[in-house]
């Protein structure tokens, strides 16, 4: 007898162990204990308690994005987050999490300092008012401008918990209601940001606020009805992402500019900076509000901490929220794989269990070479690179081809040193030590975003996008159209059958696609029930096998998409832009928006005797 998957036991689920780093949209510090931090990512709410040098994740919302994290003042054991998928609450000080509504998104969140029952939440239809700790929410008030859930942040008034403060992510500005939330009026006379990214209030005086936009930092002291632009120190017409200020402190601010990291100690009458970061955007702040020179943020994509009040920076760890943009494994090593995206190159070295960084620049594609792989390829800030040993060092390897952004790089499965790009939606191809060829016979002008090689003949080629899909038989030097059957159809992607190379899959718009005859004509091809088609990808180990990915959800089937089982064990509900099947097929490699590399480890049927 012989027992297979779908049995989802033992080695059978997803896990995620880096690589660290990722777009942390809320940091928040116990008002309490500070040794005790949270962080709300894509990946989940992370926990420190060291004061942000480590991080753990809460284990039942990983994979699930979140926007934003509120400790109550009044009861530090209660803190609350936002996900689009609901309210979570914790009464543990984020030990455990549990769903407060998931009748709802949130999009922001905010607690009374006095009256932890008092919550604020932005729901999809505005800003709604708990006064029982989350357990009912009241109906969206009046007067809200269009649009009212584009919401930057939620500020409570500390002494008078009816009075609260809604910024916009539009042209509304700042929003006040003295009612609990029932009637809000603007409160804009001044403000000129045409955006506004963040708001904060002044902990021992609720008529002081800060905002901060498309055009600066503003500060209002009569409760929203005249601002006044903060510029001694602040460079002009800058983008202002985050604030904190400091409860013990109120008078020391630190701001989060797209130029780096500014610091007041005089309520924002002048400015030093930037004194860290200088041109990076700094995404999230939190101040510790029992000693103000520890300092959280976030920035390039990695969370930092400073104890000397900005000074100097050490990087975190454990916080796994990497927005993963390319995985490659190495085709002679399974063990060996590389991760890029917003917090730059990683590689690992044992199946994803550790990692090592290559780079801290944005990195947007990879390949590795498949005779050599000591030899890596690049995307970094759009420019072309090339390692030759192993990821340690890279050297330009734009020469010859025209300025623009690389979009993506693939490499010849079987042929050393030959790799195609596309740049400007052109295919450019490279051999060897030759100089780079343009490979756009046949193409429309258009838009191309991938690029797709036979394993079994790697001169038949397939790209596409915007502009529909393309096939080559020669390498790439002349093209022609391959999308009988895809009228309007825009593909993000396309897989080729191992076994036999006439067989494509490929999707968009979350409906997937099938040919028999190496993409003269197209049908539907059908997913499991209820599911949809978001990346789809054939394991070389055995004719028939292919997983699918769809909206939080894994499935594989053993029969060529007759029968499919889920396999979205521990996987939450992430968001994936890349699946990749390790050489062997015993490990799966995941990652998208929502952070990290996921990896799953298949253990394959044995057989047992009765």
């Amino acid at each position: 007898m012989l027992f297979a998957l779908p049995v989802i036991a033992g080695d059978n689920f997803w896990t995620i162990k880096g690589p660290y780093g990722g777009a942390v949209s809320k940091l928040a510090f116990d008002p309490v204990n500070p040794s005790i931090a949270y962080a709300a990512s894509p990946n989940g709410i992370f926990r420190s308690v060291d004061g942000g040098q480590h991080w753990t994740a809460a284990p039942e919302l990983v994979g699930t994005p979140f926007i934003d994290v509120a400790v109550a003042a009044s009861d530090p054991q209660k803190v609350f987050a936002s996900s689009v998928y609901a309210l979570y609450e914790s009464t543990d000080r984020g030990v455990t999490w549990f769903k407060v509504s998931g009748s709802f998104g949130s999009y922001a969140v905010a607690v009374s300092r006095t009256n932890a029952d008092i919550v604020y939440s932005d729901s999809s239809g505005g800003p709604i008012r708990s006064s029982d700790g989350g357990v009912t929410f009241g109906n969206v008030g009046t007067g809200l401008p269009s649009f009212p859930s584009a919401i930057s942040a939620l500020a409570v008034d500390p002494q008078t918990p009816d009075t609260v403060y809604a910024s916009f992510q539009t042209s509304a500005g700042v929003y006040k209601s003295i009612d609990g939330g029932a009637h809000w009026t603007a409160a804009n006379s001044g403000l000129t940001a045409t955006v506004t990214f963040s708001m904060i209030i002044d902990p021992s005086n609720g008529s002081t606020l800060y905002a901060g936009g498309t055009t600066g930092l503003f500060k209002t002291t009569d409760g929203g009805n005249s601002w006044i632009p903060l510029t001694n120190g602040l460079p002009a017409s800058q983008f202002t992402y985050s604030l904190s200020i400091s409860p013990g402190s109120p008078s020391t601010i630190v701001a989060g500019l797209n130029s780096g990291l500014f610091k007041s100690t005089n309520g924002g009458t002048s400015w030093t900076g930037p004194i860290a970061f200088n041109g990076s955007t700094i995404n999230s702040l939190a101040i510790d509000p029992v000693n103000p020179a520890n300092i959280l943020l976030t920035a390039n994509s990695i969370t930092s901490r400073s104890s000397d009040g900005g000074v100097n920076f050490t990087a975190s760890s454990g916080l796994t929220a990497f927005y993963t943009q390319a995985i490659a494994v190495d085709p002679r090593n399974a063990s060996i794989v590389y991760a890029s995206g917003s917090a730059g190159a990683f590689k690992s070295t044992d199946l994803g269990e550790t990692w090592a960084s290559l780079t801290s620049t944005l990195t947007q594609g990879l390949a590795v070479d498949s005779q050599n792989s000591q030899t890596v390829y690049f995307i970094t800030l759009g420019q072309l690179r090339r390692s030759l040993d192993g990821g340690a060092t890279s050297q330009d390897f734009a020469t010859g081809l025209p300025s623009g952004a690389a979009q993506f790089i693939a490499a010849d499965p079987h042929v050393q040193g030959t790799v195609y790009t596309i740049i400007g939606n052109v295919v450019y191809k490279r051999v060897g030590s030759d100089p780079w060829v343009k490979s756009n016979t046949g193409l429309p002008t258009g838009s191309f975003s991938f690029l797709a090689i036979d394993p079994n003949n790697t001169s038949t080629l397939y790209t596409g996008g915007g502009s529909g899909l393309f096939k080559s038989t020669d390498g790439g030097t002349s093209w022609s159209a391959a999308g009988g059957g895809l009228t309007g159809v825009n593909p993000a992607g396309l897989t080729i059958d191992p076994f036999d190379s006439r067989h494509l899959l490929t999707w968009a718009n979350s409906s997937g696609y099938e040919s028999t005859d190496g993409g003269a004509n197209w049908l539907p091809f059908a997913v499991a029930d209820g599911r949809q088609a978001i990346f789809l990808a054939f394991d070389s180990t055995g004719p028939g096998r292919i997983y699918n990915y769809s909206s939080d959800a894994m499935d594989r089937s053993l029969d060529g998409g007759k029968s499919w089982y889920p396999m979205q064990t521990g996987l939450g509900q992430l968001h994936i832009g890349v699946l990749v099947v390790a050489p062997g097929g015993n490990t799966l490699y995941a990652g998208g928006t929502s952070g990290g590399v996921w990896v799953f480890h298949i253990a394959r049927a044995r057989a047992v005797s009765h």
